[in-house]
This record gives structure tokens, sequence and C-alpha cells, in this order.
């Protein structure tokens, strides 16, 4: 199961969303942005961290348009 933070760009003020693991307590996510348009060190705070698929799903579309539409897009993929 994948662990989804939710981070906002300093710059822009857009959101995106960050993938990483649960196996490391709290959790882990990756250096880049699902989208790579966003590194970390860029970010102005978690949003929310830790969240599973269903539950980043609900709380983006809390959030609405400003959160990144490929990032948004891939919690949407089917495989």
């Amino acid at each position: 199961m994948k662990a989804y933070t939710l981070k906002k760009r300093k710059n822009t003020e857009e959101y995106h969303l960050f993938e990483g693991d649960f196996s490391i307590e709290p959790c882990t996510s990756n250096k880049l942005s699902i989208c790579k348009k966003m590194d970390k060190s860029e970010s102005l705070g978690n949003t929310f961290m830790c969240y599973t698929e269903d539950k980043a799903r609900k709380r983006i579309a809390e959030i609405g348009r400003s959160v990144c539409g490929v990032c948004t897009s891939h919690l949407y993929t089917t495989f």
C-alpha cells in the first residue's frame, strides 16, 4: 500500500502529491512529486501526510482546483 503526502509549493501556492510507503513510521515520501514538477524543498509544508489512496482522493476533492491535475489523475489511474 502506498502512502500519500500533499504539499503546497512556496512560489505558486499550487499543491502537489508525493508518493511513499508506510514501511517506516510514520511514513516516507519521495523527493519529487508524482508529476516531477516539485521537489520537497520547494514546499511550505505538508497539507496532509500518510494518507491512503482513498483518503487522499477525498481530501484533494475538498481542496479543489489548486491541486496539480497530473498528481490528482495518478489517484484515478487503473492498471
